[in-house]
């Protein structure tokens, strides 16, 4: 399985998928930066909480653009992971060689996981620099915070694992996106929904989170670091913020959801026939 996790990095490495990803976040991180500092000069002299006002905002919104990026990175990583092998017959080489096909996954799932969880941390305390540098008020890590910002990837990681050991690559990609998007949509509906006092689009933001707990969990991260004691400006960003803190039932969901997708992508490639 080891063998797999090194095999796994050096794929990554040679289709420059890590590289591309890395060049684009630090384009958004320039752009990111100018607007926090210019944003911010703008607002010098203003009432304190007026400041952290706009400073609460812009770590909303580096958070928000962020788990796109890392969820990109996930699925355009792991889209091909087994299916691209498969088509390009490099799986055969693998395969006939006394390795388990679910330490082959297991292997992958290592590998991928931990290239998108140290990609997660450091664009998570990159966003954080940015905006004590710029603005100088004090923003804290939050471990907590942290550990849920890595966990956004590894779910999509989990579905496209198991999409990949049955679907064609591009075929998975689209499905991946698609899910993602139904999560996304799904969770912003539900906000609206808690401006609206509509129970309707309440309960369809929680069926979506079902579908796809990856927002439900972008949510707990955003509430976790908006919300205190006085007012939880987590409810002021509209769609972008949370109106409720996701439970821990949630998060016990989104764990058995990884578990199960997983379970899944071992049992359907052990009985492939390639």
């Amino acid at each position: 399985m080891l063998a797999i996790t090194l095999l796994t990095f050096k794929e990554v490495i040679r289709r420059r998928i890590i590289l591309i990803t890395l060049f684009l976040t630090l384009v958004f991180l320039v752009l990111f930066g100018t607007g926090v500092h210019y944003g911010y000069e703008e607002m010098a002299g203003q009432a304190g909480p007026l400041e952290m006002m706009l400073t609460q905002q812009f770590l909303a919104l580096g958070l928000y653009f962020g788990s796109f990026i890392v969820a990109f990175l996930a699925i355009m990583a792991v889209v091909g992971a087994i299916s691209g092998e498969i088509e390009g017959g490099t799986i055969y080489a693998i395969v006939p060689r006394p390795v388990k096909r679910s330490a082959i996954i297991l292997g992958k799932l290592l590998g991928y996981g931990f290239m998108l969880c140290v990609f997660a941390v450091l664009f998570y305390i990159a966003i954080l620099l940015i905006i004590r540098f710029n603005t100088g008020l004090n923003v804290p890590v939050k471990p907590a915070a942290l550990g849920l910002f890595c966990l956004q990837p590894l779910i999509l990681l989990a579905v496209s694992l198991f999409g990949t050991t049955f679907l064609s690559t591009l075929a998975n990609g689209i499905a991946a996106f698609m899910l993602y998007a139904i999560g996304v949509i799904g969770g912003m509906m539900e906000q609206i929904g808690y401006l609206a006092s509509s129970e309707v689009l309440i309960q369809i933001g929680i069926v979506s989170s079902l579908i796809m707990p990856a927002d439900a969990i972008y949510r707990k991260i955003v509430y976790s670091l908006l919300a205190t004691p006085e007012v939880s400006m987590a409810s002021m960003l509209g769609p972008f913020g949370s109106m409720s803190e996701p439970s821990a039932w949630m998060l016990l969901y989104t764990g058995l959801y990884i578990l199960c997708f997983l379970v899944l992508a071992v049992r359907i490639f052990s009985k492939r026939d390639l």
